[in-house]
């Protein structure tokens, strides 16, 4: 099934099932089947421009490290030493002129090979080429670096989908980085993305936007593993900018001289993680206190939707609701969405409604 015959509009859909939302072995797979196969954002170049430069995180439930060679180019691998599985790059942002693991001291190249065990003694029947780091695939696109844990994968510009095409008149090369906001929460991923997924909730739990865009004429347009939102404002103008999610775990937004990316990290079946990076396009007249002031008006929006998720949270872990009917006129993002978890969880169940 491709992704624009699913979530049709004014097609009566129903959620998926709401053990999917606190089960460990939902949460297994979805490391296993999604994140680990898809092409998943690890950092920006700006934070590795040199070589040396490294950038590590988690992917898909994997420590994984970025590092930029000595010719410019970009390599990435399990960051795992083959000796006895230590890290080798400390988490974040950093720099190392020498990939030397910090357990045993065991030395690799920027290509990932095996150069020097000090201290190990003989062992000539020991093949170092067979002691090279796993390799990882990695790719940049405008600034952003993703890696994938699959083993045959698209290319990236192919695994963003329509991000590539809707972005294409925006500057994203230039945007700089300003800020980050993180936020650790107590409720399951697909939980919030459902939240971000429509505007149908904004008249309840958003005063202060609800003042400012007309939430009935709101909209969620899926496409290929994106959806785009459009908020018309009360006097019937529409915010000149791009607000988008990608699948399965980013949003961008960009508005004037600002940039907001996004990650939705799962930390296990009812626990995730929040990254918001803030980004400004360089202007030495801008003015500080202004560039404050729209970071903090997207942490409160943001804010206001977290105790409704928790709440959302225990009921669907609280064995008394299995699933809902979604609305055709405001929820047909979240179809879509859903439509993704099934396919990548359960084929046989994309097309199936509840009896």
């Amino acid at each position: 099934m491709s992704e624009a015959s699913m979530a049709k509009p004014n097609r009566l859909r129903w959620s998926i099932p709401a053990r999917w939302y606190a089960d460990p072995e939902i949460h297994r797979l979805e490391q296993e089947r999604i994140f680990a196969r898809e092409w998943m954002l690890i950092g920006f170049a700006a934070q590795i421009p040199n070589p040396g430069d490294t950038l590590a995180r988690d992917i898909a439930g994997r420590p994984v490290f970025v590092i930029r060679n000595r010719e410019g180019a970009l390599r990435a691998f399990l960051n795992v030493c083959r000796h006895r599985a230590a890290r080798l790059v400390p988490e974040g942002a950093g720099h190392c002129d020498v990939l030397r693991c910090p357990y045993h001291g065991w030395l690799y190249d920027a290509e990932g090979r095996l150069k020097a065990l000090p201290e190990f003694g003989e062992a000539p029947e020991l093949d170092k080429s067979k002691l090279g780091l796993v390799p990882v695939r990695v790719a940049e696109w405008r600034g952003l670096v993703f890696v994938t844990h699959d083993r045959n994968p698209s290319t990236v510009e192919e695994g963003l989908g329509d991000l590539v095409r809707v972005a294409e008149r925006f500057p994203l090369e230039r945007f700089e980085w300003q800020d980050r906001t993180l936020y650790q929460l107590d409720f399951n991923w697909k939980n919030y993305v459902d939240n971000y997924m429509e505007g149908y909730h904004i008249p309840y739990l958003h005063p202060g936007l609800n003042r400012e865009t007309e939430a009935k004429a709101y909209t969620v347009t899926p496409g290929d593993r994106v959806c785009i939102h459009r908020a018309p404002t009360r006097t019937g103008a529409t915010y000149d900018g791009l607000w988008l999610w990608r699948w399965p775990n980013i949003t961008i937004g960009i508005y004037g001289d600002g940039l907001n990316i996004t990650r939705i990290v799962p930390h296990g079946p009812s626990q995730m993680a929040l990254e918001i990076d803030f980004f400004f396009l360089p202007d030495p007249k801008a003015d500080p206190e202004d560039r404050r002031r729209k970071m903090q008006w997207t942490r409160e929006v943001v804010e206001e939707d977290f105790d409704m998720c928790r709440a959302v949270q225990r009921n669907l872990e609280g064995g008394y609701y299995e699933t809902g009917p979604l609305s055709p006129r405001h929820e047909n993002g979240v179809a879509y969405f859903h439509d993704l978890v099934r396919r990548a969880l359960a084929p046989e169940l994309t097309d199936q409604e509840p009896h």
